[in-house]
């Protein structure tokens, strides 16, 4: 992408220069004024992460190449630090802001009895092997790879990042979960990765509320009997669910179970994954 195209996109969204700069100077990554811009500085980030592995001199270089700004890689080396996360977290969100329909979320503010709904998800970079005694990752007798763990928890009726962090890859999301701060009137959308029973709990304790996607092996009870549910088979007779069930656990949490056939496209995608994670076929169209 060419520096007027990456312009352009920006506009479209709603980041101009002005908002750039003066995002730049508050949060500290831009001290004076000089010649390279923070529109220069976020192109030429961004360019250079796509490649993969990005240096400070390969940074350096292409402001150099593409906006036509001599600067040295150790002047980008003293902005890569806690001024730069913020400067992005603040870029992150306007983005997500300008995904998020403004009518939903103007809705989801008048409407909502909830005051935080908190998104929680993670994902996974791959680093220079160099890291590997920092961040971990996975090896085995003929090869070994350096990752490490993006984790985000952001606030969809606010507008804002509650938590942003770059852990090792072996805290997992299940460690993650335990570690995010809840109160009292919340709503957390999280995936089957951070659905643990515990977990369920400490949102009821906390006055809390949670949505998570089932995760195979969970066992549910029945709310009376407390006797095992056969799931798939309730399904196939039922096709539709939506009733109280008991966890497995110390506490026998009661949560709410609900489920609905899904169309043929996200069926057989569902499919795809389950085939490539190696893991077993889920029902037809559920």
């Amino acid at each position: 992408m060419r520096k007027n195209d990456f312009d352009d996109f920006l506009e479209q969204i709603g980041i101009d220069q002005k908002w750039l700069d003066i995002l730049a100077f508050n949060t500290g990554l831009i001290i004076r004024k000089r010649l390279i811009t923070a529109t220069e500085l976020l192109y030429s980030f961004c360019m250079e992460s796509t490649n993969g592995i990005v240096s400070y001199n390969d940074i350096a270089a292409h402001i150099d190449s593409e906006c036509g700004v001599s600067v040295s890689r150790q002047a980008i080396w003293k902005k890569a630090k806690e001024p730069c996360l913020s400067f992005f977290k603040a870029i992150l969100e306007c983005l997500i802001a300008a995904k998020t329909k403004i009518k939903d979320s103007q809705y989801l503010n008048y409407s909502s009895s909830f005051k935080r709904i908190l998104v929680q998800d993670s994902t996974i970079i791959k680093l220079p092997l160099r890291l590997f005694e920092i961040f971990s990752g996975v090896s085995n007798a003929n090869s070994k790879a350096c990752n490490a763990r993006i984790q985000g928890v952001y606030d969809i009726l606010n507008e804002k990042f509650i938590e942003f962090s770059i852990d090792p890859y072996s805290k997992n999301d299940l460690i993650a979960a335990s570690e995010t701060e809840l109160k009292k009137g919340d709503l957390s959308l999280r995936d089957r990765g951070y659905l643990i029973n515990d977990e369920i709990q400490r949102h009821k304790n906390t006055n809390a509320h949670c949505i998570y996607r089932y995760k195979f092996g969970v066992m549910l009870l029945d709310e009376i009997s407390e006797v095992p549910i056969n799931l798939l088979k309730k399904l196939k007779k039922d096709r539709f669910i939506d009733m109280n069930v008991k966890l497995n656990n110390k506490s026998k949490t009661t949560v709410r179970v609900v489920a609905e056939p899904v169309n043929e496209e996200i069926a057989n995608e569902r499919r795809r994954k389950a085939k490539q994670e190696k893991k077993l076929f889920p029902p037809r169209n559920i």
